[in-house]
């Protein structure tokens, strides 16, 4: 349903403040498109339109010259999606150039997965029970989501979509894939790797952005190019939550009374720690903590210097990286080498309670 009447959620969010945020080492030199943590260790990947994925190691976070960086995957294409496997040794790419790219950090070698036909839009390390080795699951714009096991050069086997990856994620037993002709895609990993689960229409109308799963992958999320979001349950008999999208990312516009400027939202991302807590990261240059169960925004934050492009959760959920850089909304004659690019990590005070 649409809460609120199309209303904004939660006015009553308290602020958030960004004095204490942490930059990383300067690092990318395009837009960040992607951010992962590691799920065991206090390690962020940064996938970039430069054509790396970047590594640190935030152990100790109190400065910026307090994070390092770790390690870096050369691809020499723009890089969409990334990952870490579920140990944390190795981080994926998902690159333009219609390959996986993958680091093993303990030994720094690399290898290259080929089999899409057309660029990578996503990547994940997924958990499949049928099988007796790590799984990646990898969304391209060739319209298919393909396995691969890292012992064989070649995919061990896909399904065919109806139109090309715009967003994918995955998270305990749930695949979630949308597609640019607005359908969503969900994937029953324990039952059947191989089958659609059930494709349903978007909630929202407009193209979808991103996406992100709960970590017992019994909700799913996205975001859509018209500031909206919506969550719902995976499976469709689940009484305990209240399917909902609503309008965020807006404002009033300065130049023109009882207007409002839309903008994307760029990213969306569920607390590892939490699966009632819902980030969203926009081109408005804002990002927002919401209580998706109870249909309340949580926190609030100001502007950052440019529009959020990539958000994600530490595994305690207790801070948030985000990047900001250019969105590409006016194609790429205004991406200008001297735009800001940076990933920042704010850290909260206190636990996010609902």
């Amino acid at each position: 349903m649409a809460y609120g009447a199309g209303k904004p959620l939660g006015s009553s969010a308290s602020n958030g403040l960004l004095d204490k945020d942490v930059e990383f080492p300067k690092g990318p030199e395009d837009t960040i498109s992607a951010l992962r943590w590691s799920p065991v260790s206090n390690h962020l990947a940064a996938s970039s339109w430069d054509g790396k994925v970047y590594i640190y190691d935030a152990s100790n976070s109190t400065s910026t010259t307090s994070i390092r960086g770790v390690a870096a995957i050369t691809v020499g294409a723009p890089v969409l999606g990334c990952d870490f496997s579920k140990d944390g040794t190795i981080a994926a790419g998902a690159a333009a150039d219609k390959t996986i790219q993958l680091m093993d950090l303990n030994s720094s070698q690399t290898m290259k997965l080929e089999g899409h036909a057309a660029p990578v839009r996503a990547v994940r390390f997924v958990e499949v029970p049928s099988a007796n080795a790590p799984i990646i699951a990898s969304g391209s714009w060739d319209k298919t989501v393909r396995y691969w096991d890292l012992r064989q050069p070649q995919p061990i086997g896909k399904i065919q979509l109806s139109e090309r990856v715009y967003a994918m994620d995955a998270a305990g037993p749930l695949l979630f894939a949308a597609t640019a002709d607005n359908q969503l895609h969900l994937v029953d990993l324990r039952a059947n790797p191989l089958q659609l689960w059930r494709s349903t229409k978007s909630p929202l109308a407009h193209q979808t952005t991103t996406a992100s799963v709960s970590s017992d992958g019994s909700r799913w999320a996205i975001g859509s190019i018209e500031g909206r979001t919506a969550a719902q349950a995976a499976d469709e008999k689940d009484k305990s939550f209240e399917n909902l999208s609503f309008k965020c990312h807006r404002e009033s516009s300065p130049a023109k009374k009882n207007q409002t400027d839309v903008y994307a939202v760029n990213a969306v991302c569920y607390s590892p720690a939490h699966k009632d807590l819902l980030a969203t990261g926009g081109s408005d240059s804002t990002y927002h903590i919401w209580d998706v169960q109870t249909h309340r925004r949580l926190r609030a934050f100001p502007k950052v210097s440019g529009p959020v492009t990539a958000l994600s959760f530490r595994r305690d959920g207790m801070a948030l990286a985000y990047a900001v850089g250019y969105d590409w909304s006016k194609g790429y004659m205004h991406n200008k080498p001297e735009t800001e690019k940076k990933i920042v990590l704010h850290v909260f005070g206190e636990v996010l309670k609902k």
